[in-house]
């Protein structure tokens, strides 16, 4: 049996209980209207930002940490949407694996527009415009050619070459996905067999889900759409809504110059033709580290480039040749053989099969920096001819030369063998004073009489006569 309480007691408790219930209600509803009010603030879309971003030349480490912070960006500012404009003949796969996780991890949806009109997104381009929640193309771009080779351009080993390009097929497959099967088929031969696709292919194919001339026709398409990601259900609402455009930092913008092979070609020239006036003129060293400067950025440069080896060893022969000239005196033959084979040598380096229309080097800028190069030895060599007209001049015979030249006192000068210093054309001398000449005080001009070991005999250039050199 339980016990039961007396009916004062349960009365008594009861009216001290139900005075709480009016209060527990109100709090409740408050609560409910908070709740509410919130959700609204939260479910206006349009009120959140559309951030935009920009990726034209390369998929490199760069590339990795400027999409990143735009991701970052997107989710501090509680943005709708990130639009990504692409335009890249690819890059490097590890920094193309971190930017797809990256890209479909993120809070925010992500859509990938590949534009102006003649972009394109080849190799990890390509990849990167299937792992985008959207993705869409300009009219006249393509997409495709992403069969995995080497950093450098080359091949890669058979086996290594079939492990990676099955790896990136399934990793096609599986971003193309929720398109459909004919788009994971398409997005396989693109790693398998090196195909390219038009936007009108590609959209066939369904890889991208539409073709739009410019970004206010994308972000009319895209207003109303509902996008799913990892985290959440969105519906954009894009019309009214501002927008944030997150530009790349200089030291990203330099990186990013780096990959051009017109501006690797001139630092590797001009980084060459520095290190080898450091060597012919030791002693200096302004002109040695500037020019390991330039070659380490050209280094950085021929990392995300197609290299052809060969055009790499003929630049070589080239700047032997430019040496010799300047060595030898061969009266210019050797410095226009030396620029032949470097425009030949300029022209191979880029250009080789693997190598997309943006990684081309221009022949016309080949040319005129094998000129200059031909120019700088002839400037060499003259300069080479005059110093050996110049008779050479050592010991007492160029001691000799200063007798009537006029210095400047950097000391005083009292009569004796102490003396002082004196200022002559850009060299400090140890100086004494002439006998019968008066005291000098430093900054009065002086002129040399006579050398005597390693001192000047120096008088005031105000005084006149015959004056004895002591013995």
């Amino acid at each position: 049996m339980g016990i039961k309480r007396p009916m004062s007691q349960r009365m008594h408790q009861w009216t001290f209980e139900r005075p709480r219930a009016p209060a527990l209600g109100l709090m409740l509803a408050l609560g409910l209207w908070l709740l509410v009010g919130c959700q609204g603030q939260v479910a206006a879309p349009e009120s959140r930002p559309i951030v935009w971003a920009e990726v034209d030349g390369p998929i490199t480490a760069t590339t990795r940490d400027y999409l990143t912070r735009v991701l970052n960006t997107a989710r501090r500012h509680h943005a709708q949407v990130a639009i990504v404009r692409l335009n890249t003949p690819g890059g490097t796969l590890d920094a193309t694996e971190i930017i797809i996780q990256r890209m479909r991890a993120s809070p925010v949806p992500v859509v990938v527009y590949v534009t102006p009109e003649g972009a394109m997104a080849g190799s990890a381009g390509a990849l990167i415009v299937l792992a985008g929640h959207r993705a869409y193309m300009a009219p006249a771009t393509v997409i495709g050619a992403a069969t995995p080779i080497g950093v450098s351009g080359q091949d890669l080993d058979p086996t290594l070459k079939a492990k990676t390009t099955n790896i990136l097929a399934a990793l096609a497959r599986a971003l193309a996905e929720p398109r459909g099967l004919q788009a994971q088929a398409a997005a396989a031969r693109m790693v398998t067999e090196a195909h390219a696709l038009t936007a009108a292919e590609a959209l066939e194919v369904g890889l991208i889900d539409g073709i739009l001339p410019d970004e206010a026709a994308l972000l009319r398409e895209l207003d109303g759409q509902t996008i799913a990601t990892q985290h959440a259900t969105v519906t954009l609402r894009t019309e009214r809504a501002p927008q944030i455009t997150v530009k790349p930092l200089l030291v990203e913008r330099v990186l990013a110059l780096l990959t051009n092979p017109n501006l690797v070609l001139l630092l590797l020239s001009v980084g060459v033709q520095l290190i080898l006036i450091e060597l012919s003129s030791p002693g200096g060293w302004f002109a040695g580290f500037l020019g390991s400067l330039f070659l380490i950025l050209a280094i950085y440069g021929l990392g995300f480039l197609p290299v052809n080896w060969t055009g790499l060893l003929l630049l070589g022969l080239a700047f032997v040749l430019f040496v010799l000239e300047v060595k030898k005196a061969a009266h210019g033959l050797m410095a226009l053989a030396g620029a032949g084979t470097f425009v030949f040598g300029a022209l191979l380096l880029f250009n080789t099969p693997l190598a997309l229309p943006g990684q081309r080097l221009t022949w016309w800028w080949a040319l005129a920096v094998g000129l200059v190069m031909a120019g700088l030895t002839g400037a060499a060599m003259r300069l080479v001819w005059r110093a050996r007209e110049v008779p050479v001049l050592t010991g007492a015979q160029a001691t000799a030369r200063l007798v009537g030249r006029t210095g400047w006192a950097r000391t005083d000068i009292q009569p004796g063998l102490r003396g002082g210093t004196v200022y002559l054309q850009g060299e400090l001398w140890s100086a004494r004073l002439a006998r019968g000449a008066r005291p000098i005080r430093a900054g009065e001009p002086v002129r040399v009489v006579a050398v005597q070991g390693m001192y000047l005999i120096v008088r005031p250039v105000d005084e006149r006569g015959k004056f004895e050199v002591r013995g």
